[in-house]
């Protein structure tokens, strides 16, 4: 070890053991050098069973690319409160907050790189502490669990918002872009409020024409119009409990007038009917579309809004809570795990990168429908090696560029001794013969399935095919799946 590195931990050994923090140090050699107990106790091990070992003999499933400790060992990548997910030595997940920095020498020289963590379920175990303190407070009433799964500080003020909304039993406007999760913090308002044992309905504005809205709102009496029957609206449906609008902005401007009168009278009549009935309901609504933006298009009253805008909860997007994906994309993977017979229990580190770099236009509903499409077409392992992101990307790309003409398939030749079987579509005139005309990420991608090809009929397995390209095998995976090629077992491979 060097003189320098072994100085410092002489130095800051105390304080790191003092902290109660996990802390943990490499060498240049990406040898463990120093382990603390914290960090122990975090991956269910010894200290003298780490000291002196090389990291990726300590956790195998990891690699150069998915160990931040190696990254910043040998690119001098600096992360900073860093999630991450990974197994510890017993194949326990654990939920990791972490700053990991290279150590330099006096000459500039990188001497190793430290990390420094908190075990996030911890953290989980003190909110089931408090949540008992608050159930006690309340004379034994538990606090519902809302399913939204968040570390990002704003979410996790935003659920604190939404909670001492809840028992405030204003109106409540929320705004967050689609698939963000808003009927979720409406069930929250619903279940932490005094209304929580009354019912709590759900109007879609979108989904209902014009024409239909009054009476689905209101109700209607027998004879009202033609085929009129007696029948209760939402409204009334909602009595003592509480209404959630979603897509707010979708309802008619002829509807706002007649509910805002219900806000301010608190009284309302059924459609062909002079009875007048109480309107005990706490309205709570969505939107997708700014309020201010919606106001000064004229899609909605200012009155209106500002009498449902008593609360307002802004849910950000997916792409601005990065450190939730993780988290998000193991719960779904949890709770699908059904779709692959069980098999499937947790997402290659590869593929859980490729989630977090992801724009995830459609958010939180975004990620977890490809999640499940995935989990349905992953065939092998117990881990899930790939997903299907580019369809959505290439469903945007269409938009802006033609469409590309089709090529007749041609037949392959055999693939001699290769123990795979390919069956494949592949251009007439390949990626060589491509025309010019063709936009060149769509010429690369059938340079790239060209070459492809040629590795598969050349090689006895896919781990050769995936050592000579260069790609760990799940990407191979991916990228075969994605050029459409079939790959079918014709022998059976040796152990």
């Amino acid at each position: 070890m060097d003189s320098q590195l072994q100085s410092a931990i002489n130095l800051f050994s105390e304080f790191f053991d003092a902290i109660k923090q996990a802390v943990a140090i490499i060498d240049e050699k990406g040898n463990y050098v120093y382990y603390n107990e914290e960090c122990a106790r975090m991956d269910d091990t010894k200290v003298e069973r780490v000291i002196g070992k090389p990291m990726l003999d300590v956790y195998p499933q990891m690699n150069e690319n998915t160990s931040t400790l190696l990254q910043s060992l040998h690119h001098n990548t600096r992360y900073h409160h860093q999630y991450q997910i990974y197994f510890n030595t017993l194949g326990r997940t654990v939920h990791n907050l972490h700053t990991t920095l290279p150590l330099l020498g006096t000459n500039g020289k990188t001497l190793g790189a430290i990390e420094v963590g908190s075990n996030l379920a911890v953290i989980s175990h003190l909110h089931e502490q408090v949540l008992e303190l608050q159930e006690k407070l309340q004379g034994g009433k538990a606090v519902p669990d809302s399913g939204i799964l968040s570390v990002d500080p704003k979410m996790q003020k935003l659920l604190h918002e939404a909670r001492r909304l809840a028992m405030a039993d204003v109106q409540v406007l929320i705004y967050g872009e689609t698939g963000t999760g808003k009927e979720l913090f409406a069930r929250l308002l619903h279940d932490n409020s005094a209304r929580a044992s009354e019912p709590f309905i759900v109007l879609n504005c979108a989904a209902l024409p014009e024409p239909l809205f009054e009476s689905t709102l209101f109700g209607t009496v027998k004879g009202a119009f033609t085929g009129a029957q007696d029948r209760r609206g939402v409204l009334e449906s909602a009595q003592g409990g509480t209404l959630f609008l979603d897509e707010l902005n979708s309802m008619p401007l002829s509807i706002q007038g007649k509910l805002l009168r219900v806000l301010q009278e608190k009284t309302y009549s059924r459609v062909g009917s002079n009875a007048v009935s109480n309107a005990d309901v706490r309205i709570i609504s969505a939107s997708n579309e700014n309020p201010a933006v919606l106001i000064e298009r004229g899609g909605m009253r200012p009155d209106l809004m500002y009498r449902l805008q008593v609360g307002y909860l802004e849910i950000p997007p997916l792409r601005d809570r990065k450190a939730d994906i993780p988290l998000l994309a193991e719960a779904f993977v949890k709770k699908h795990t059904k779709l692959s017979n069980n098999r499937i229990q947790r997402i290659n580190p590869a593929v859980m990168e490729r989630l977090k770099r992801h724009h995830w236009p459609g958010n939180v509903r975004m990620l977890e429908n490809i999640l499940l499409r995935s989990l349905i077409l992953c065939e092998v392992g117990d881990e899930l090696d790939f997903v299907l992101l580019e369809d959505e990307e290439r469903n945007v790309a269409m938009r802006i560029a033609e469409p590309l003409p089709i090529q007749p398939a041609q037949a392959q030749p055999a693939l001699g001794g290769s123990v795979y079987e390919l069956a494949a579509r592949v251009e007439a005139n390949g990626a060589n013969g491509a025309d010019s005309q063709m936009p060149f990420d769509a010429r690369m991608e059938q340079f790239e399935k060209q070459l492809l090809l040629e590795y598969l009929r050349e090689c006895d397995n896919l781990a050769e095919v995936a050592r000579r390209c260069g790609l760990p095998r799940a990407t191979l995976q991916y990228k075969i799946k994605r050029h459409g090629i079939r790959l079918k077992r014709s022998a059976v491979l040796a152990a």
